[in-house]
């Protein structure tokens, strides 16, 4: 994977005392963006869960993707807000 170096964006779910952030990165040369969630945050919360995805080093868990060119904070944090819906985190 080739990521923008000049692009990436932190979003998160900060509610009902949870505190988690993940992060995506945009491809290089393509209208795509891989989302991350780091271990190195409190991750008690999914802990069923992530076994489920790959882990890279530096990056994380890649938990999914957004095929869009241009993304916002708000879409990014709703996304991630409905993936933890979906693993019955939240």
């Amino acid at each position: 994977m080739n990521f923008d170096s000049t692009v990436h964006l932190h979003i998160g779910y900060y509610e009902d005392s949870v505190d988690l952030e993940a992060i995506a990165y945009k491809l290089l040369n393509e209208d795509k963006w891989i989302v991350f969630l780091n271990d190195d945050q409190d991750v008690s919360l999914l802990e069923g869960v992530l076994h489920q995805y790959d882990y890279y080093d530096q990056l994380g868990y890649r938990i999914f993707d957004i095929q869009t060119k241009d993304l916002t904070y708000e879409r990014g944090s709703k996304l991630f807000k409905d993936w933890l819906k979906s693993r019955n985190v939240i």
